[in-house]
């Protein structure tokens, strides 16, 4: 009983063994047969929905240099102005001028009327007549006591001459012992006091020289303070002539000027001329470029519409913090290469050029850029776009330095990427 038992299961084991091992080829078969599908229905569906675009431009990656530039704002200035201002007190004359027009050294602009400074001519003029009348008495005066005393010592010396003569006579009749000595005596004392007389007078005479000559000099220093007063007063009245000390172009006008008898105070602003052949653009650099710039250098200079060539005549060697505390600036002064009329003030911004490098791959500037800040590009390669990872570098003007993930000859879509920026591929239709 036992062994047929055994014998049975012996025939049974390999059979049963045989349809789990079936059973489990049909279950593999089926699953591979399942991805297969999920693989193929993915496939075909990712493949149906890939993006086309039609429209699109595109630029080749070149090499090349690459001019390194920094933007500066500036303002006009015209170094060669002036500011007129009134000379005294007065009353609007009369206006020669208007603004705009254009004038010559020493031309007369307007004139001022200042009653004080005709008041103070007169015046003066008649203090001068005065004091020169006043000098021609007193050097009369004067020539006549110094006339006077010289006649005075002419006679007396005719005097003493005679009592020289008097006194050897009666010295010789005395010796003679034909006169007495009390003669001779009386003739020696007259002779003495004819000399003291004539020492006096001389002294009166030198006294007389001495005060005639600084009461001359006194009154001619009167004279010559009046007529210094005098040229004073009417180099003034010239003033009020209002000349202009430059050739130029009327900027401005004290709109007073315009109404005759309009009071104009003193030092009050009148005209503002300026020489416009020689205008320059101050510009404010950050410090860091200093070392990059140099006299001579060049720039683009855009004023409102107008843009222009510019070349640097003057860097300044100090450097000055920017109005916000932040950064430091130095000046830059450029100067217009064409004649251009500038107006003063006028605000304007700089492309200066600080360096040229070579060998640098480039793509045009475009619209790509302007799809947030992704580092990417589409790279056309048969037919198709690939997102391609890349690294940008400056931006100059209209092109864009390539670092890396490019190379010199790979054709790029430069257009915008907003409809498109999120798939890796997409078909070209163009």
């Amino acid at each position: 009983m036992e062994q047929e038992r055994i014998i049975n299961i012996d025939n049974i084991g390999p059979a049963a063994s045989m349809k789990k091992r079936t059973g489990r080829l049909i279950t593999i078969i089926a699953v591979i047969a399942v991805a297969a599908g999920i693989f193929f229905f993915f496939k075909i569906k990712t493949a149906a929905e890939t993006v086309s675009i039609k429209s699109y431009s595109s630029s080749k990656v070149y090499s090349g240099q690459m001019v390194s530039t920094t933007e500066a704002s500036g303002t006009v200035v015209l170094p060669t102005q002036v500011t007129i201002v009134s000379p005294a007190e007065g009353y609007t004359d009369e206006l020669l001028t208007e603004e705009g027009q254009l004038i010559t050294k020493n031309d007369i602009l307007a004139t001022i009327d200042v009653p004080d400074l005709e008041d103070t001519k007169d015046e003066l003029t008649v203090s001068l007549n005065q004091a020169v009348i006043e000098l021609e008495s007193v050097k009369t005066d004067y020539n006549f006591q110094l006339r006077s005393i010289n006649l005075q010592l002419t006679r007396l010396k005719d005097d003493i001459d005679d009592a020289e003569a008097e006194v050897a006579a009666y010295k010789q009749l005395a010796d003679l012992k034909s006169s007495r000595q009390t003669d001779y005596e009386t003739a020696l004392d007259n002779q003495k006091d004819l000399l003291e007389q004539q020492e006096d007078l001389q002294i009166s005479l030198e006294e007389t020289n001495v005060k005639m000559d600084i009461a001359v000099r006194k009154q001619q220093a009167a004279i010559d303070q009046l007529q210094t007063n005098l040229k004073n007063t009417l180099d003034d009245i010239e003033e009020t002539r209002i000349k202009s000390p430059i050739a130029g172009e009327v900027l401005s006008i004290n709109e007073d000027l315009a109404i005759p008898g309009s009071l104009i105070e003193k030092s009050d602003q009148l005209f503002i001329v300026a020489d416009r052949t020689e205008s320059y653009i101050d510009f404010d650099v950050y410090e860091q470029y200093a070392d990059e710039l140099s006299p001579g250098g060049e720039m683009t200079v855009t004023i409102g519409s107008d843009t222009m060539k510019a070349e640097i005549v003057k860097i300044g060697k100090i450097a000055t913090m920017d109005s916000d505390g932040l950064s430091a600036m130095v000046s830059v002064r450029a100067k217009p290469v064409t004649e251009n009329t500038l107006t003063p003030g006028a605000s304007a911004v700089a492309s200066i050029k600080l360096g040229v490098e070579d060998n640098v791959l480039m793509l045009p500037r475009g619209a790509y850029l302007t799809t947030g800040s992704q580092k990417w590009v589409y790279k056309i390669e048969n037919g198709k776009a690939y997102k391609t990872a890349v690294t940008f570098g400056a931006i100059e003007g209209t092109e864009v330095q390539i670092l890396s993930g490019l190379k010199a000859g790979d054709e790029i879509i430069t257009s915008s990427y907003q409809s498109f920026i999120d798939e890796d591929v997409i078909d070209l239709k163009k």
